[in-house]
């Protein structure tokens, strides 16, 4: 039997390894290096044409007027429409309210117009999606309804008091609520911390503490949890899963089968919280002794004052933990709901890629995007949010970079400028492109957001063919492949978590704009690259791609792995592997 069983099992395995490969999603890159990239080019498969920002506001929703533009835009190589809807400017937490429309987004009337859109886009080739824009914590909308179902879901952040007193001078304070930690330390003649501390909280009783101040000086230091509300999460463990239900999933609920074809891109435009600084919940502290192997809370005063040498190591594991926590309870399954499906998730967050701290570390985070991006208003091409974006891109393997351009560059924006804009931005580094205008209505005249509309409102509507034609051929060829750059800069987060200020951020970011100007290409490189890149040749090898230099700028807190790892490609070229240029090409 067995030999009758083996070769048949080595069959099954064979003939399972020969069947052709699945097709890829729509608007996914090959890298398999097997590509016709000049078919491809003259003929790009799906997914690679614009994806405008479709404002249903202003005016009645009808099927009829969609039915209309829809022909319109059938014709000018656009993959998906991405719904948007514009806020009041006040009324809401991160925004003002959603503006109201006719129907009301997410009544039974709206998910009824939507059934019917989708499948009315795809008669044409279309996709469609909806954007979270103004859809946030506050905004009266999914979110709230997640916090209204599940209150525990809101954040708490950290909250640091002090207060310093003289000899012989008494602290006396009660409490309604234990603070996480209390305090008291002494302080040498210029005010700076100088040995151990007392813990206070045994001192508690009902009535709250009384400690009398034996030193010259000391600090009191407290430091407590707040509930912020309403906020939301991103550490708690049914934070993703629960944003997902209710959100993405309602889609796929409410168009079983039609949604796997109907949809094909989701995308969230400034992610919001609406927690601030250092934050907190209840499995913190259990989790960061698990991970660290110490309690933070003897400790958790270095998050906000210098206690010494330990200091910057409890900051940086401080926001080890909080960064892996927020991965994977929030960042991570939102990702893979999209990538189970071969979906394209892209964003443009509020920092976009500048402020290195935006969710604890911009880079970790927001690698958990099938399409990191940013936007480009007034026709910028700003090259640090590009090179952030196609950074994380590049690095982690995801499928593209979302360009949202160009919002509020006026109704004067003439076709010449819009291609100038879109070119420089994608040889910076973009390949899929939203433009940011398109309305339903102008209601003659009345009613516009961060204009223009870059569509069918423009007297060079007619024109547009060739260009956005020619912008899908650039989105494929430009998606494939690796890229190719000598030269990777670290993205300093390390020197803002260990509070010594924004200097590398800065070095770092003038390095990129002076080497770009001089016609060197790069990438940024996080820690979490670098340390698994592969020294040989006298390059890093990475994620498909290979770095001849890299730039430390001017870090004066770098992680020991990172110091390892520059020390190996330090030694590498000494031993004989000379710099040699990267090979162009994709």
């Amino acid at each position: 039997m067995k030999r009758i069983l083996i070769p048949l099992l080595a069959l099954a395995a064979a003939m399972t390894f020969a069947q052709p490969p699945r097709p890829l999603p729509p608007g996914y890159p090959d890298r398999s290096g097997n590509i016709d990239l000049e078919r491809g080019f003259r003929t790009p498969p799906a997914g690679y044409g614009e994806v405008p920002f479709y404002w249903w506001i202003g005016d009645t929703l009808t099927r009829e007027h969609l039915a209309w533009q829809l022909d319109m835009l059938a014709r000018k190589r656009i993959s998906s429409l991405q719904i948007n809807y514009c806020h009041t400017d006040t009324g809401g937490i991160t925004y003002g309210r959603t503006f109201r429309s006719k129907p009301d987004l997410f009544t039974p009337a709206w998910w009824e117009l939507f059934g019917w859109f989708m499948t009315e886009a795809g008669k044409r080739g279309m996709t469609v999606s909806l954007s979270d824009y103004t859809l946030g914590v506050g905004q009266g909308s999914y979110v709230d309804e997640m916090l209204a179902e599940d209150p525990t879901l809101n954040g708490s952040e950290l909250h640091f008091d002090s207060l310093e007193l003289g000899r012989g001078e008494r602290f006396s304070r009660a409490y309604a609520q234990r603070p996480l930690s209390l305090n008291a330390y002494p302080l040498d003649a210029r005010g700076r911390i100088d040995g151990a501390p007392v813990d206070l909280l045994p001192e508690m009783g009902p009535d709250g503490v009384e400690w009398q101040n034996p030193w010259p000086r000391a600090l009191v230091a407290e430091v407590k949890a707040e509930r912020r509300l309403p906020s939301l999460d991103p550490m708690h463990p049914r934070a993703g899963h629960s944003y997902v239900r209710h959100f993405f999933q309602r889609f796929a609920d409410r168009f079983p089968g039609e949604s796997e074809t109907g949809l094909n891109f989701f995308f969230s435009d400034e992610l919001n919280f609406n927690l601030q600084g250092n934050i907190w919940n209840d499995i913190f502290r259990d989790e960061f002794m698990r991970r660290k192997g110490y309690d933070i809370l003897p400790q958790i005063d270095a998050l906000f004052v210098d206690l010494g040498d330990s200091s910057v190591k409890v900051r940086m594991d401080y926001n080890d933990v909080r960064v892996a926590l927020s991965e994977e309870n929030f960042f991570i399954p939102v990702y893979e709901w999209h990538q189970r499906r071969g979906l394209l998730f892209g964003c443009d967050h509020g920092g976009r890629g500048r402020d290195v701290g935006e969710f604890g570390d911009y880079f970790r985070t927001q690698r958990w995007n099938q399409a990191p991006g940013c936007d480009q208003p007034m026709l910028q091409k700003d090259i640090i949010k590009n090179k952030v974006a196609s950074s994380i891109s590049h690095l982690y393997e995801r499928q593209r970079v979302w360009l949202e351009g160009f919002h509020s560059s006026e109704w004067s924006t003439n076709s010449a400028q819009l291609t100038d804009a879109i070119f420089a931005n994608f040889a910076m580094g973009q390949n899929l492109l939203s433009l940011h205008g398109l309305y339903y209505t102008t209601m003659g005249g009345w009613w516009e957001w961060a204009a223009p509309c870059n569509h069918f409102h423009e007297p060079y509507w007619d024109e547009m063919d060739g260009l956005l034609e020619c912008t899908e051929r650039l989105s494929y060829i430009l998606s494939q492949g690796y890229h190719v750059a000598d030269v990777a800069i670290l993205y300093p987060v390390e020197p803002v978590v260990a509070g010594y200020g924004n200097e590398a951020v800065e070095a770092a970011f003038a390095a990129g704009e002076a080497i770009y100007r001089d016609g060197i290409d790069f990438d940024y490189m996080d820690y979490e690259s670098l340390g698994r890149a592969e020294v040989r040749d006298g390059r890093l090898h990475v994620a498909g791609e290979s770095f001849g230099v890299v730039v430390v700028p001017a870090m004066r807190a770098i992680r020991h792995s990172s110091l390892e790892k520059l020390r190996d490609f330090v030694r590498d070229r000494r031993h004989g592997h000379q710099y040699r240029p990267a090979a162009g090409g994709l």
